[in-house]
């Protein structure tokens, strides 16, 4: 979100300058980012974060049409912005010509409900792979803790017609 913010700063600099009259060249556009203040913002930013991450492996679905692997889970706590999040980190490997649709459903954490807290729908073209990012935020307030699983159904879509072509239910214990 800080590299859009900073690029459109960027391209709000160079029109204003073209618009004055004057030509702005590359040194003057770099000069105002290279000021040195976004590092130190970047710095103090990252500092604020803290993240747990745990490694899984585990293959999740594997059948004529899709290959799914939960490679990882990190669990993400923002102090400067006030926020916590979940990133389930999944590989995905389309075993058909068709373009496929991935999507996750009905999600739990330790048994609680957080379907609508979940960001996933991925498109893997025919014969190609994906590393896709199940999101798990809440904005008004606390997350659950992920202590003993998550669960969820992984549903295959054909990414034309929306129709579904397998479900894989996912059980991961940690």
């Amino acid at each position: 979100m800080r590299k859009i913010f900073i690029l459109m700063f960027l391209a709000i600099i160079t029109f204003g300058l073209t618009a004055c009259g004057e030509e702005a060249t590359e040194k003057e556009v770099e000069s105002v980012g290279a000021s040195g203040k976004e590092d130190k913002e970047e710095e103090a930013d990252a500092e604020d974060a803290t993240s747990e991450k745990e490694e899984v492996g585990e293959v999740i679905a594997d059948d004529d049409h899709i290959k799914a692997t939960l490679v990882s889970v990190e669990h993400i706590e923002d102090e400067t912005f006030d926020e916590e999040l979940y990133e389930v980190n999944i590989e995905l490997e389309n075993k058909t010509d068709e373009t496929l649709e991935v999507q996750a459903n009905e999600v739990s954490i330790d048994g609680t409900m957080v379907d609508d807290l979940v960001f996933f729908s991925e498109t893997v073209a025919g014969g190609k792979s994906s590393n896709g990012v199940l999101t798990i935020q809440n904005y008004d307030g606390d997350l659950p803790t992920m202590d003993n699983d998550i669960e969820f159904i992984l549903s295959i879509l054909n990414e034309e017609t929306f129709e579904t072509i397998a479900d894989h239910d996912v059980n991961v214990e940690f």
